[in-house]
């Protein structure tokens, strides 16, 4: 069951993503989904991410998209957030 979304818009973020992906790890309650908005990244965002996905310690839902500014992110988040709370 999913309770919420975790929402994460990022752009050029790989440095930064490690410490909330430790953090949502750590939680107890997992029933969570971590989404993630890439909004175009250069950097190794996109390696970071989908390592965490590889690692399947929680529920990770990551959408590449092409740079249109961080407001268009949440836009698109909303359209794929789960559960009762975003």
């Amino acid at each position: 069951m999913v309770f919420l979304t975790v929402f994460t818009p990022a752009y050029n973020r790989a440095s930064t993503l490690p410490r909330t992906y430790e953090s949502l790890c750590d939680q107890e309650c997992k029933e969570f989904i971590w989404l993630i908005v890439d909004d175009g990244s250069t950097d190794a965002t996109e390696k970071v991410i989908l390592q965490f996905c590889n690692e399947s310690v929680c529920n990770i839902r990551y959408i590449k998209k092409e740079n249109g500014g961080k407001h268009t992110a949440h836009n698109l988040a909303v359209d794929f957030a789960k559960g009762d709370y975003f």
